[in-house]
């Protein structure tokens, strides 16, 4: 009996029904939301607006304003070729753009090199293309046979800086045809000799920093560090053998810098000693720290050093 009457009870209460519209609105907002977040940076980053309106891009973006592929878009060099590529660059640029809104550190990775598959897409690799009349090349065998990129000739192409030249540089053709011993096939490529160098008078000595930088960049043409680099490196100057090296180098270093750093870096080598700063009465107190170990002061110091500055001033000293 109480079960029948509760059963009337609930049949005559009404039920409260979502408004039709609830859900439609619902999806709509979702869509929208989705279009906000997804669509609109997806759009604006495949446009080379997008790249010319960061500051640290203005450069490359007035360079390739004034080159011939003003109107190819960035994306289009710097996005290598696949759906994937596509989609990690535009999730990691999405990402930027909403950390700009949001005070958040942005993605600090550079852009990626154009690859060859980008050029060819364009420039198909077909016979001996060049400049009628003035230039052939076997585009295609320099590229698979050498590892060569596009960007490794074409450097300047899209970027050439204020008063430089767009054309084809001869310093990469050279710096691997004078190692091949065959420097003399220029005819092959040109109707005449161009007459320029692969590397500038004084990269023997100023190569250290560039190699540091970017080591790969040179065993592109180098290709055998051992042969090619430790020829040299592996045999230290003969000033380094005479026992007072490290004492005597700062003349040879105040003459000429650059040699030192063609295998020294400043910041893991020289900075261990150059950047050391004793306090004003560091002669008074330092016994105290050499009684603790010699080693960190034989680092800069030499035993001799010591020996002789303790010996000048009447201290007795015991240095093994």
């Amino acid at each position: 009996m109480t079960d029948d009457k509760t059963g009337d009870l609930h049949a005559t209460i009404p039920q409260k029904r979502r408004p039709r519209w609830l859900i439609p609105a619902s999806v709509a907002a979702v869509l929208l939301v989705a279009v906000t977040v997804l669509y609109v940076p997806v759009y604006a980053t495949s446009t080379t607006g997008y790249c010319g309106s960061c500051k640290e891009m203005r450069k490359a973006y007035t360079s390739w304003q004034r080159s011939a592929h003003s109107s190819v878009q960035c994306v289009e060099c710097h996005i290598p070729p696949g759906r994937s590529a596509a989609v990690g660059w535009r999730a990691k640029e999405t990402r930027n753009i909403w950390a700009s809104y949001l005070n958040m550190e942005p993605a600090s990775e550079g852009e990626s090199r154009p690859e060859n598959a980008n050029c060819i897409k364009c420039h198909p690799l077909k016979g001996l293309m060049g400049i009628p009349g003035e230039l052939r090349m076997p585009h295609a065998r320099h590229i698979n046979q050498n590892n060569l990129m596009c960007i490794d000739c074409h450097d300047n192409t899209s970027h050439a800086g204020p008063g430089e030249s767009s054309a084809v540089s001869m310093r990469p053709c050279t710096m691997c045809h004078e190692q091949t011993n065959d420097p003399g096939q220029c005819s092959f490529c040109h109707y005449s000799d161009p007459g320029t160098k692969s590397h500038p008078d004084d990269f023997l000595t100023g190569h250290g920093k560039l190699a540091q930088a970017d080591e790969q960049d040179c065993l592109r043409c180098h290709h055998d560090k051992a042969q090619f680099c430790d020829s040299c490196h592996a045999k230290p100057p003969q000033g380094h053998y005479t026992g007072d090296w490290r004492n005597a180098h700062g003349t040879q270093a105040e003459k000429d810098r650059d040699l030192c750093y063609g295998c020294h870096s400043y910041e893991d080598l020289c900075k261990q000693c150059h950047q050391v700063s004793h306090p004003e009465d560091w002669i008074e107190v330092h016994p105290a720290v050499a009684a603790k170990g010699q080693e960190s002061c034989m680092v800069c110091h030499p035993r001799q050093m010591c020996l002789d500055c303790h010996r000048d001033n009447g201290v007795e000293v015991d240095i093994l």
